[in-house]
């Protein structure tokens, strides 16, 4: 910030010479000396203590002066002083595709499971999931796992379902969600048209360092509730998600 001085202006803003001078207590020290010189010399010891009066005068009314523009100066660094809040540095984007299969898949049986199951992003990265399903059964979401129908955690605070933003699945209609409680991220994902597959997909930015466990929150397991054989095993309906800095 500067403190410019306009000559030859007016207003609250203009610093005229004898507004100064006025308001420093004293007339123009010149001028005194100019009206000394016909005095008698008796006179002259007189004139010219007011004289150095006025200078100093002068004098305190500068260190007035500087004193206020250093305070207006040191508000200043003071207002723009850089933040020391933290900032997610940006890493770029990222697509981490998983798929959706079911058969008779080695050591559970019949039941679905994830592709691609672990993998890591970094921090500020911004990570697209796209999951590939081709599971055309249901599995309804029951008392508090119905949260799990909304999607969360997205850029957008949405999902594309075979190219459509939506920012829910129906219940019924449920068939297994990608849910990461750490982070917080949710996809819920529906059942797929009957020997085809739907994608889904959706972009979130990780803010924290760690590694975090995905699952499916979608009763599609072994068990009378479904929440056993695959949906409790790693790298079925379960895995993990390793942000680094």
């Amino acid at each position: 910030m500067s403190l410019r001085r306009t000559t030859g202006s007016s207003g609250p803003g203009a610093l005229s010479r004898p507004g100064l001078l006025e308001r420093l207590g004293e007339s123009d020290p010149l001028e005194r000396l100019g009206a000394l010189s016909w005095r008698r010399p008796a006179n002259f010891a007189r004139g010219s203590g007011v004289v150095l009066g006025s200078f100093a005068a002068i004098l305190v009314g500068l260190a007035v002066t500087v004193a206020l523009v250093g305070g207006i100066a040191a508000g200043v660094t003071h207002l723009t002083k850089t933040s020391s809040l933290v900032v997610v540095k940006s890493h770029g984007s990222v697509t981490e595709t998983m798929t959706i299969v079911t058969g008779s898949l080695t050591g559970v049986g019949d039941q679905p499971q994830y592709t691609n199951p672990t993998w890591s992003v970094r921090v500020g990265e911004r990570v697209t999931v796209k999951i590939v399903s081709y599971d055309d059964g249901t599995a309804p979401l029951m008392g508090s796992q119905m949260m799990y129908d909304q999607v969360l955690g997205s850029m957008t605070g949405k999902e594309m379902v075979a190219g459509h933003a939506t920012s829910s699945v129906a219940d019924s209609n449920v068939s297994h969600t990608f849910t990461v409680v750490g982070l917080p991220f949710n996809m819920p994902i529906p059942a797929a048209p009957t020997g085809k597959s739907v994608t889904v997909e959706a972009t979130f930015v990780p803010t924290k360092t760690g590694t975090f466990t995905w699952q499916c929150y979608a009763p599609c397991g072994a068990g009378t509730n479904g929440m056993g054989g695959a949906m409790s095993t790693m790298k079925w309906m379960e895995g993990t998600i390793k942000v680094t800095a």
